[in-house]
């Protein structure tokens, strides 16, 4: 017999091998258990010695930081006066004469300049390449650029002697390499310090690790922290700081180094004193920057210019404020001039589409073709929300059946790229920033906004070209018009207008005219319409000065008597009007009530519910108006909106054709697509019962939501259709308009509870949802009522099924724990058939490689026991599996449950015998 061969082992021998292999099989067990204890000793005993290293060696890290860190501090600190006794001797400096000529003289002050300038925003050059101006790639430009007129020296630097600093520019590189970017962001904001000497001009680079972004000065509330360290006074709780704490420390540390930071700039600049003649001559006692005394001596001048403009500004409406007012103003036939090569158009596409010749503005929106920048486009009609301009494409597009030229009746087969024939398009909307109205700005207004510094530096990017190319157009436009202007100014003086601002008059004027009149071409070659124009010019301002012989704040005042009153206006009749919003208007800054203000200060009769042409509304002269009036919907589509007159008709209508009872008609209006505006109207229609107070209740947590069943909420939808300028109803789909079909939609905080409209006090979300315009209150009071008892019904059945669900898990713990007793006992008995009877060491070590599973769902037992105790049958003595088998059959299965145990018949195998018990009470 080999290896590998079956021993047949019998009677005797088969017991007495068994009882063998059994009795070598647990001491084997009892072995590993023991190596396994060993095991796990030696492993916590590593962990204990591992954690008393890990303290000896934090321990001797605390020690050697506590001899380092002096050392260190020294260290850093020796570095620190080294660095700025480098930054004062000129080391890693570079000082270039850019501009000889005769000095100041030597009792000139010299005038420190708090505001860091940025090159590309004072000289604008380069605008061209990329739209976003120089970088520091192009500093030489700048400095041929300042030192080639003194009217560009005077915008940066007015005082003879003096020093700004400047950074090339604040645009961020974008050149999709992250480590580039990094690179050139920061040559870009590297310091240039600009020095004046009379004619004489000096740029002076310093270490580069001697930053100045904002301010060469500390602002004012800093100056006495500063220079005379009375720096605290409250800590970040508001509470007084006290010496010696940590945060004391902490604040200390914080102003200590932006201390030296200043300090630091004032000796660079001692150091240009000392050191070279960049300000010779200079007063016989010398100019010292770190002293007070020669401050109030005149010898040096701080202009704390970056704080000035940010507490005064300019006293004018901001541009972003009065390019959204205008551009509120576009209607078709004006025309734009915008950048459709900046960051907001080019951001559109990057959300739009992955592609990158893809846009949402564009049509079609393959194209990479682009509106030309910095050129008049007119605007030919409304579009997508907006307006729509064209222009000529420039591509090739792909065409099938194309001719081959010179051989007659010949074609191409497959596609071939031929001339596109149709324009390309674009949409322009009131909110783009890119975007100027040319015929509704003045050659004045750009010129102020693009003098303005912080107003360049706010928009650089999306203001600047733009302006820039709108002000080029207005020029071009006003030289192609000058023999017409001329006209008008020689015919202004004979009406006895002042010489002296004629241009200005003139200018104004045309404006007006071009604008009243949707005009969009220079008035010059057409005599006829010059002359039309002329005597409409000439009694335009014959009406001014007419309008400016009267009283106009009397008369002011007088239309501010009205309740509510935007706006008080003088139309180009000459007559004064006042302009309120009409009162409860649903659709907001549409409607206006406008009143007439006579000569003599009385008011006329209304005229209410009114909309203004954006034509009507520029040319009215205002005279007083508050913020509303700026962000009023001028040019409203007349059939998109209704006034409320026009609503209590429909809703007459809609309530008419309900089925039973209204409760409340909702309204839905998107702006996105504004001509699709419906109604939803909500009845009360269940069968017999004539009104919520009536209706029995029943038992349901919210009885009115879609999940409750049949809703005795009906519900229609209309929708409204304004085309034919007659405003009619149809009947329309619930879900398609937009109206729920669930009346329990919205907690937005309703006194009715859930609704399906979204109260106007709520909080606005991105999405459009229907908002109430009629509701019965007392109706929806007696169905609120109804709503609540029917919820406390369901809370009384709730409390009494949790009740007896507790009752029933009472009942069904004590046959869970017999199972796991019956199941433990068999796994046992085969334990120790295994093992033998004396290795009961073993045992618990078994079970833990046991992985058992609960013999019965406790949550199956309870539930059969609970359906007995519901249908009032005995439980006690009861098997488990009889149980079962009743509760299926039972009236009280709700067997469409989804995942519920009543929807199968619950077999518990083996331990449906298992009898149910009275548990024991507890203590």
């Amino acid at each position: 017999m080999t290896d590998g061969d079956l021993v047949p082992y019998t009677g005797a021998d088969a017991v007495s091998t068994r009882e063998a292999i059994v009795t070598a099989r647990a001491e084997l067990q009892r072995r590993k258990l023991e190596l396994n204890r060993q095991q796990e000793e030696q492993q916590a005993e590593l962990a204990r010695k591992r954690k008393e290293l890990d303290a000896q060696f934090e321990q001797a890290r605390r020690e050697l930081a506590e001899l380092m860190d002096p050392l260190q501090d020294q260290l850093r600190k020796m570095s620190d006066v080294m660095w700025t006794v480098d930054l004062y001797l000129g080391r890693d400096e570079t000082l270039e004469l850019v501009r000889d000529g005769k000095p100041a003289p030597a009792d000139t002050p010299i005038t420190v300049r708090q505001k860091v300038l940025v090159m590309a925003e004072e000289s604008l050059i380069l605008m061209g390449e990329g739209q976003t101006g120089m970088n520091a790639d192009h500093v030489d430009k700048f400095i041929s650029w300042l030192a080639e007129s003194d009217e560009n020296l005077d915008r940066v630097l007015p005082e003879q002697k003096g020093v700004v600093v400047l950074i090339p520019t604040r645009v961020e590189s974008r050149t999709g390499n992250a480590r580039e970017d990094a690179g050139r962001n920061a040559q870009n904001a590297q310091s240039y310090w600009l020095l004046r000497n009379g004619q004489k001009l000096y740029m002076l680079t310093v270490d580069e690790k001697l930053r100045i972004i904002d301010r060469v000065l500390p602002r004012r509330r800093e100056f006495v922290d500063v220079f005379d360290r009375v720096t605290f006074g409250f800590g970040g709780s508001r509470e007084p700081v006290r010496p010696g704490s940590d945060e004391w420390f902490k604040l200390e540390e914080i102003a200590d180094a932006r201390r030296r930071h200043y300090m630091r700039i004032m000796l660079v600049l001692q150091g240009i004193v000392d050191r070279t003649p960049a300000w010779a001559p200079l007063p016989v006692s010398g100019v010292n920057f770190m002293s007070i005394r020669d401050q109030d001596a005149g010898k040096i001048r701080l202009i704390q210019d970056d704080e000035d403009s940010i507490q005064l500004g300019d006293g004018g409406e901001p541009f972003a404020d009065w390019q959204r007012r205008l551009n509120a103003l576009l209607r078709p036939g004006l025309r734009v001039i915008g950048d459709w090569r900046s960051e907001g158009f080019r951001d559109l596409a990057e959300r739009y589409d992955h592609r990158p010749w893809s846009h949402p503005r564009m049509f079609p929106d393959t194209t990479d073709q682009r509106p030309e920048a910095g050129v008049p486009h007119l605007l030919e009609g409304r579009k997508g929300g907006g307006f729509v301009i064209r222009f000529k494409r420039t591509d090739m597009v792909y065409k099938r059946n194309v001719p081959v030229p010179d051989k007659p009746g010949y074609r191409y087969v497959g596609e071939m790229p031929v001339e596109a024939k149709t324009r390309a398009s674009c949409i322009v909307k009131s909110t783009d920033n890119w975007v100027l109205p040319l015929d509704l700005v003045t050659t004045a207004e750009l010129e102020k906004y693009l003098a303005s510094r912080d107003e360049r530096s706010k928009h650089f990017l999306s203001m600047v070209p733009t302006i820039r190319a709108a002000l080029e157009a207005k020029r071009a436009e006003a030289e192609a018009e000058h023999d017409f202007r001329d006209l008008i100014g020689r015919l202004l003086i004979g009406e006895g207008a002042d010489a002296d601002g004629i241009e200005g008059v003139v200018d104004d004027l045309v404006h007006w005219w071009k604008l009243a009149h949707t005009w969009t071409k220079p008035l010059n070659g057409d005599g006829a319409h010059e002359k039309k124009a002329a005597d409409q010019i000439i009694a335009e301002y014959r009406s001014r000065r007419a309008a400016a012989a009267v009283n106009a704040d009397s008369l002011v005042d007088s239309g501010k008597r009205v309740d509510g009153v935007i706006a008080v206006a003088r139309d180009r009749q000459g007559r004064w009007w006042a302009y309120s919003p009409s009162p409860d208007a649903h659709d907001a800054r549409v409607f206006l009530d406008i009143t007439r203000v006579y000569a003599n200060g009385t008011l006329g009769e209304p005229n209410t519910w009114q909309t203004l042409t954006t034509r009507t509304a520029a040319a009215l002269h205002v005279a007083w108006s508050d913020e509303a009036w700026a962000g009023w919907t001028f040019g409203a589509n007349r059939r998109h909106y209704l006034t409320e007159p026009e609503r209590a008709t429909l809703v007459a209508q809609v309530r008419d054709a309900a089925k039973g009872t209204s409760l409340a008609v909702v309204e839905r209006w998107d702006p996105k697509r504004p001509e699709a505006r419906t109604f939803g109207v909500y009845s009360w229609a269940m069968p017999g019962v004539n009104s919520p107070a009536d209706a029995p209740a029943q038992n349901a947590r919210d009885v009115l939501d879609r999940h409750a069943g049949e809703s005795p909420i009906a519900v229609q939808a209309w929708r409204v259709d304004a085309t034919s300028g007659e405003t009619r109803l149809s009947p329309a789909n619930v879900h398609r308009a937009g109206i729920s079909s669930d009346f329990s939609t919205f907690s937005g905080g309703s006194r009715w509870g859930n609704t399906p409209w979204w109260p106007d006090d709520a909080t606005r979300y991105g999405d459009v949802r229907p908002r109430l315009v009629w509701s019965d209150e007392d109706l929806l009071d007696d169905m609120k009522a109804w709503r609540d008892r029917c919820n406390a019904e369901w809370a009384a059945s709730q409390a009494t099924q949790n009740a007896r669900h507790t009752e029933a898990r009472r009942y069904a713990l004590p046959v869970a724990e017999a199972a796991k007793t019956r199941q433990l006992a068999a796994i046992h008995d085969r334990f120790v058939e295994d093992y033998g009877r004396d290795a009961d060491d073993l045992w618990e070590a078994h079970l833990k490689t046991l992985n058992l599973r609960e013999p019965v769902d406790v949550s199956n037992v309870a539930y059969v026991v609970e359906v007995a105790i519901k249908d009032g049958r005995p439980t006690v003595g009861e098997t488990v599996q009889s149980l079962a088998d009743a509760a299926f059959d039972s009236p009280s299965n709700p067997k469409d449950r989804w995942g519920h145990p009543s929807r199968r018949r619950i077999d518990f195998g083996d331990y449906g015998d298992l009898r149910v018990i009275e548990p024991v009470a507890a203590d």
